[in-house]
C-alpha cells in the first residue's frame, strides 16, 4: 500500500500540475483577499474624500456662526428706552452693517423686546425645540419673518435675539451637488439642515453620528461623522453612495487584477523550484552512480593532551566540473527524497577505504559517522558496516555513530537499535545535544556514550547571552550519567580553556583544524 501511494505521489509530484494547482488555490486565496481589501481601500479613499469636504464645511460653518455671536456681543451694548420709529431704525441701520444677519432685537428695561423686524415672540418659540449653549439659545426652523417660507435660525442671549437665514449658510457653504450637511446634538437629534429640508431625523442618521467609526453605510447614503466639540454638536455629511461603489468597482478590479497576476507567479516560481528539486534529486542519484560524493574529515581533540582522538566524517558533494555543492542545499533533498541512506553507506564505505589502515594502526582513533532518521527506521547501514569493518580489520568501537535528536522520531525503535550497535561495539553519540525538546526526557532511555554540545552554547560561554548557562548544565550533566562531552565549533583558545576547566574532554572547530581530506587528516594525526 505504501508503494501504491509514493508511485501515486512521484506520478502527481511534476512541476507544471503542481505549479498550476499552487496558481489556482493562490488565486482563490488572493481573489478573495482582493475583493474585501478592494472594499476596504475605497472606504478609506470615500472617507478621505468626505474628509476634505467635511474639514472645509465645518471652518465655513465655525466662521458664520463665531459671526453671529459676534453680532450677539455687539448688540448686547445697546440700550433702548422706549421702541419707537427711531428706535427700530437704528437697529435696522446696526443690521444692514450685520453679515448673515436678517434682523434683530433688543430687550428693554421693561422687558419687551425692540424688533428691527417681526420676530416670533417668546410664546411661538416655545412650540420649537430650542438647543442651550453657555448663555446662548437657540432655534432653528421658527416661524419665519413675515409669513416667509424662507427656513431661519434664531440665537437669543438674555438681552438680544439674531435672526439669520438659511440661504445664507447655503452661500457660505456652497456644498456640491448631491451632498447635505447635518448638524446634530449629542443625542445625534438634527439641529440644522443645510438643505433646507424639515423631515425629521432618520434612523441612519443616528446610527451614523454614535457610530464608533467616522464612515458608515446605510441605504443608499454614506455618512461622514465628524469629532463633537464641547457642547456634543457634531458635523453629519451625507453623500451619495453611487461613488463608493464606483470606488469599490475599480479597486476590485484592480486587486483582483494584481491577484492574478500574483498567482500566476507563485505558481510558475512553485514549478520552478519543484523543478529544480527533481533536477537536484536526479543530479544526486547520478552523483552517487559517479562517486562525486567525497569524505572530509574534521578532527576530534583532546582538550587537555590537544592530542587528535578521532575526527568527524562529514559529506562533501564535488560535481565533475568541481563545482561543490553545500551540503546545506543537497542532504535536506536527500533526507526527502529517501536518498540518504545510499549516501550513509557511501560514507561508511569511503570511510574504511580512506583511513581504514589508519584506524588500524591507531587503535584508540575513531571516526563519527552521522545516521538520519531513515537510516535507524531501516536499519540498512548495519550489515554493510559490519562486513566492511570485519575485512579492514578495524575494530567496531572504532565507529561511532551520531544521532541528532530530530532522528529519533521514534524512540522505541531508535532504542533498539542504538542498543544492538552499543552490543556490537560501537559506541553512541548525540549530536547538537540540546537543541531538541526531547534532550531530557529521552536521555536516559537511549544508550548513549556521548553528548555532543551545539556551537551555539559554546559561542555563548562567557557572554550575558541567556543560553550562556546552556553548556555548562549539560557537562554537569553528562559527568553525573558518566558520558563523554564533545565541544563543536571552538573557534578560540578561551573557550577551549573554559570548556577544559568545565569537565568537556574533546573539542572539535577550527581553533585545531577545518574539515581535512583524508591524505591531510592522516598527516595530521601523525603531528597530533
Amino acid at each position: 500500500m505504501n508503494d501504491q501511494w509514493t508511485r501515486f505521489w512521484r506520478w502527481c509530484y511534476r512541476p507544471w500540475p503542481l505549479g498550476l494547482l499552487v496558481a489556482v488555490l493562490s488565486g482563490l486565496l488572493l481573489l478573495s483577499g482582493a475583493w474585501h481589501l478592494g472594499s476596504w481601500q475605497a472606504r478609506q479613499a470615500e472617507q478621505q474624500r468626505l474628509g476634505a469636504l467635511h474639514a472645509e464645511v465645518v471652518r465655513r460653518t465655525s466662521g458664520l456662526f463665531s459671526g453671529l455671536a459676534g453680532h450677539l456681543q455687539a448688540l448686547g451694548q445697546q440700550r433702548i428706552e422706549h421702541c419707537d420709529e427711531n428706535a427700530r431704525q437704528q437697529l435696522r441701520t446696526l443690521r444692514r452693517g450685520m453679515l448673515y444677519v436678517q434682523a434683530v432685537a433688543v430687550r428693554m428695561a421693561d422687558g419687551q423686546w425692540c424688533q428691527s423686524l417681526p420676530l416670533p415672540d417668546e410664546q411661538s418659540l416655545q412650540a420649537y425645540k430650542a438647543w442651550q449653549f453657555d448663555s446662548v439659545r437657540l432655534w432653528w426652523n421658527p416661524q419665519q419673518l413675515n409669513a416667509s417660507s424662507e427656513p431661519s435660525l434664531m440665537l437669543q442671549s438674555e438681552r438680544v435675539q439674531v435672526a439669520s437665514s438659511l440661504r445664507y449658510f447655503q452661500d457660505v457653504i456652497a456644498l456640491p451637488e448631491g451632498y447635505q450637511a447635518l448638524l446634530t446634538d449629542a443625542q445625534g437629534q438634527r439641529m440644522l439642515d443645510y438643505s433646507g429640508l424639515r423631515s425629521a431625523t432618520t434612523a441612519a442618521e443616528q446610527a451614523a453620528a454614535h457610530s464608533p467609526q467616522p464612515l458608515s453605510v446605510a441605504g443608499q447614503h454614506v455618512y461622514l461623522r465628524g469629532p463633537g466639540d464641547k457642547n456634543g454638536m457634531r458635523l453629519l455629511l451625507v453623500a451619495d453612495d453611487s461613488r463608493l461603489q464606483e470606488a469599490t468597482r475599480y479597486y476590485q478590479r484592480l486587486f483582483s487584477v494584481g491577484a492574478l497576476l500574483f498567482s500566476v507567479l507563485t505558481g510558475w516560481l512553485a514549478a520552478l523550484l519543484i523543478r529544480h528539486e527533481q533536477s537536484l534529486e536526479k543530479a544526486l542519484s547520478l552523483a552517487l552512480r559517479r562517486g562525486e560524493l567525497e569524505v572530509d574529515y574534521q578532527p576530534l581533540v583532546d582538550l587537555q593532551t590537544r592530542r587528535c582522538v578521532g575526527a568527524e566524517a562529514l559529506v562533501r558533494w564535488r560535481r565533475a566540473d568541481g563545482q561543490r555543492v553545500r551540503p546545506d542545499l543537497f542532504i535536506p533533498q536527500a533526507e526527502d527524497s529517501g536518498q540518504i541512506c545510499a549516501i550513509t553507506q557511501r560514507v561508511i564505505e569511503l570511510v574504511v577505504a580512506e583511513v581504514g589502515e589508519l584506524l588500524r594502526t591507531h587503535p584508540q582513533l575513531y571516526v563519527s559517522v552521522n545516521l538520519a532518521a531513515a537510516d535507524i527506521a531501516g536499519a540498512a547501514f548495519v550489515e554493510p558496516a559490519r562486513r566492511l569493518l570485519r575485512e579492514a580489520g578495524v575494530a567496531p568501537a572504532q565507529l561511532v555513530w551520531e544521532v541528532t535528536e530530530r532522528g529519533l522520531v521514534d524512540v522505541e525503535l531508535a532504542t533498539r537499535l542504538l542498543g544492538q550497535l552499543r552490543a556490537d561495539g560501537h559506541r553512541i553519540a548525540i549530536d547538537d545535544f540540546g537543541t531538541g525538546y526531547s534532550s531530557l526526557s529521552y536521555l536516559q532511555q537511549l544508550p548513549v556514550d556521548v553528548l555532543k554540545i551545539d556551537k551555539s552554547f559554546v559561542d555563548a560561554l562567557g557572554t550575558e547571552a541567556a543560553s550562556s548557562p546552556v553548556a555548562p548544565h549539560v557537562i554537569e550533566m553528562a559527568r553525573d550519567l558518566g558520558l563523554k562531552v564533545i565541544a563543536e565549533g571552538v573557534e578560540h583558545e578561551r573557550q577551549a580553556v573554559l570548556l577544559a576547566e568545565l569537565g568537556a574532554q574533546i573539542g572539535q572547530g577550527w581553533l585545531f583544524a577545518k574539515p581535512l581530506d583524508a591524505q591531510s587528516f592522516r598527516a595530521f594525526v601523525e603531528q597530533h
